[in-house]
Parts: structure tokens; C-alpha cells; sequence
């Protein structure tokens, strides 16, 4: 007997997914002798497991290189994704339905808490509730996993068939290997949130669209120019004809990047613009890729950044606490305006304590992070110079 009703593959949400699964729960309650205790002292065990840290932790990513943003990115968004998980499991009542009398799970070597150790090895015939017990937690640590690379996990829609998320297993492998071992990658990120949502993925992408929905970094999305940098956001919409497209980073020119001239204004006398921004896909590339550019329109005029390049210019600027822009206008040189950077060819390098204020302007910031040689940019916002807000400050 079945514990779900997936067969054929179909994209699931989070909610229909710990639903399902609530089947093998309410079958290894009864297989280890019933009781609201039992059920109380599993979840307990699915709790421990879902930890980023400790002994029962089934991802650990209480260590690594510690000073890498992308990693405590990953760690907190991790913990909020688990809450969901396990609140959802929480407030599901049992469904009432027969489940399976027994499973086939796969044996993962996950711990257990010792109330669940008690209740599965305390006497015969506890075979069928160890392997209900085994093949709920791991079905519902491959859901946490699969969610983590996303800022909003009750909307995304993992694709699940009839033996659940088992199809992740070597997936998910090789995610938790990057996350807790290497400098993890924006790609490896985007990698694993594809193979969950749409069954595959590209080499390199940003991110992708499937089902109805848009899978970019939030500050492409409207989202917070100091918000994550490496996760991921979900938009209802399409821009390209086909269901299932992966976004990459446009070619390089290949070209020295030009240097701007001498500051066209005094910091003080920039002005802001009002603009509108839209996103605006390539031709078809191979494997079922396409690139997408980021067009700005102001003063009349259209100015277009590849977002592959702009994203990553978002994940390379350091990010400073804002007390330690205080000493930002003794550095200052001058100030360029947004267009002086966009009418450049390639990239475009700007002189050491050169500053680009931009009124906080996020598609405007996000275009000009896709013109300025990225490794030495600081994004600032809500401090000021002269009368403006900074975003963009040159340092070395």
C-alpha cells in the first residue's frame, strides 16, 4: 500500500507533502503501540534530526569557514525552514486512512533520540515501526533540504512522485557534501533548488522558470538590495515561452575593463532619477537555457546590464555594518552618475574612493553592479555624503 498519491510525478507543496507523509507517521505510531507519547516522542526525533547542530543533526552546518556570508545565509534560512517543516507536521491531525503495515526505507544511518531508541528496539516485532519511523524522517529531511534554498518555502512546489523525494537522495548528496565541506557556490545552490523543482538543471545557472513561476535571487525580484545574496525567491509569472528555462550569465567580452575619467560632479550635486526596470530574456541557448538582461530606462534613455554579471557583482560587494561608514567621506574623491557607468562598453572600473550614489535605487544599483569590476565594491545604504545616499563605494 502506498503512503502517497503522487505516481507519475507531480509537483507538490509542502503542506500536501508532510499531509502524505503524515500516513507513515500515523502507521509507525500504531506499529510501536499507539499512544499521543509515541507520536510526541517522534516528532521529537524528526526535530533533532532537522537541527543545523549537535549529535542527531542530519546537516551540520554549525562549522566550515565561518566568514563566508553565503554560509550563514544557508544556516539561518535553514533553521526557519525546519520550523515551517515541523509546524506543519504539528498541526496536521492524523488522516484517519489505513497506511501501509510495512515499508521498504532506505537506510540512511540517521541517530535517534534514546525515547525513540526505547520504543524501537524495546522488544519483537518492532520491524515494521522501525522501518515507518526510518522512511518518515528521511522523507521529511529530504522536503527540509529541498527547501532550504528558498526565502519562501511555503510556496515552492517540489516535484514528488510515488516514493516521495527518494529521487533526491544522490542530489541531495552531493549538496550537503558542498555545503559542509567547500566554499559553496551560488551555482551548487541553484543546482540542487532546480533538480528539486524541476527534475533537472543546467551547469552554472542564477536560477530558472518552471510550472508558472519565476526562481531568481530576491533583489531580482524587487527584493532588498541588502537582503540574501545566494538564496533564492519565487514569483508567480512567466518570461519565457517555455515551461522549464534555466537562466545563465551572458558570454564575456573578454575586454580590459575601461576606467572612468575624473568625477563629473561634487557628491553633494547628484541627482536622483526615477526609472523603470524590466527584465527581458535572450534567444533559446542549448540545453534549455537563456540569458536575461536587466533594462533600466531613465532620462530618456534605455540602459541594459546582463543580470548573470549583475548578480554576481551582488554577491561579491562587501557589505560593512553601518557604523563603519562613518569614516566613508574622508575617503571620497568624487562622484560619478549612474549614466556615466552605463554608457561604458564591458566592464568599467572605477578609481579607488570613487562613489555612485543612487538614491537607493535597486534596479539602478543592481545594473550598475553588472558594469563595475567586481572585488572591491562596498554597498552602503541609509548613511549618507554630502547630502546622498551611497551605495556604491569604491575601495580597495
Amino acid at each position: 500500500m502506498s503512503w502517497n498519491d503522487f505516481d507519475g510525478g507531480r509537483a507538490v507543496a509542502p503542506e500536501t507533502f508532510v499531509a502524505a507523509a503524515s500516513t507513515l507517521l500515523d502507521s509507525a505510531v500504531a506499529a510501536a503501540g499507539g499512544g499521543e507519547a509515541t507520536r510526541a516522542h517522534f516528532i521529537a526525533g524528526l526535530q533533532a534530526s532537522l537541527s543545523t547542530s549537535g549529535p542527531y543533526a542530519t546537516l551540520r552546518l554549525d562549522a566550515g569557514l565561518a566568514d563566508q556570508g553565503v554560509r550563514g545565509e544557508l544556516r539561518e534560512n535553514a533553521i526557519a525552514v525546519s520550523e515551517v517543516v515541523l509546524d506543519l507536521v504539528r498541526s496536521t491531525p492524523g488522516t484517519g486512512v489505513p497506511g501501509p503495515l510495512d515499508i521498504h526505507s532506505n537506510c540512511v544511518g540517521y541517530a535517534w533520540i534514546p525515547p525513540v531508541v526505547d520504543l524501537l528496539i524495546a522488544g519483537p516485532g518492532l520491524h515494521a515501526a522501525r522501518n515507518l519511523y526510518n522512511e518518515w524522517l528521511w522523507q521529511l529531511v529530504l522536503l527540509r533540504d529541498a527547501l532550504i534554498p528558498f526565502t519562501d518555502p511555503a510556496r515552492v512546489r517540489v516535484l514528488a512522485d510515488a516514493d516521495g523525494l527518494t529521487r533526491l537522495q544522490d542530489a541531495r548528496d552531493w549538496f550537503t557534501v558542498q555545503v559542509m565541506t567547500r566554499r559553496i557556490a551560488h551555482a551548487a545552490i541553484v543546482r540542487f533548488a532546480a533538480e528539486a523543482v524541476t527534475g533537472g538543471y543546467a551547469e552554472g545557472a542564477y536560477g530558472f522558470q518552471h510550472g508558472g513561476a519565476v526562481v531568481l535571487p530576491p533583489v531580482a525580484l524587487d527584493g532588498d538590495l541588502l537582503g540574501p545574496a545566494y538564496l533564492l525567491g519565487r514569483r508567480d509569472g512567466t518570461l519565457v515561452a517555455e515551461d522549464t528555462a534555466y537562466f545563465v550569465q551572458g558570454r564575456e567580452d573578454g575586454e580590459s575593463a575601461s576606467t572612468l575619467s575624473a568625477p563629473v560632479r561634487a557628491v553633494g550635486d547628484v541627482e536622483v532619477v526615477s526609472l523603470t526596470d524590466r527584465l527581458v530574456p535572450g534567444p533559446p541557448g542549448p540545453g534549455a537555457t537563456r540569458t536575461l538582461s536587466l533594462v533600466v530606462d531613465f532620462d530618456g534613455h534605455e540602459w541594459t546590464a546582463d543580470l548573470g554579471r549583475a548578480l554576481r557583482g551582488h554577491r561579491y560587494a562587501a557589505r560593512p555594518a553601518a557604523a563603519a561608514a562613518a569614516g566613508a567621506a574622508a575617503t571620497v574623491i568624487g562622484a560619478w552618475s549612474g549614466c556615466a557607468v552605463l554608457r561604458q562598453d564591458g566592464e568599467v572600473a572605477v578609481p579607488e574612493g570613487g562613489v555612485i550614489p543612487t538614491g537607493g535605487q535597486r534596479a539602478l544599483t543592481l545594473a550598475l553592479l553588472g558594469r563595475i569590476r567586481p572585488g572591491n565594491v562596498v554597498l552602503y545604504t541609509g548613511q549618507e555624503v554630502g547630502g546622498q545616499q551611497i551605495l556604491l563605494d569604491i575601495r580597495s
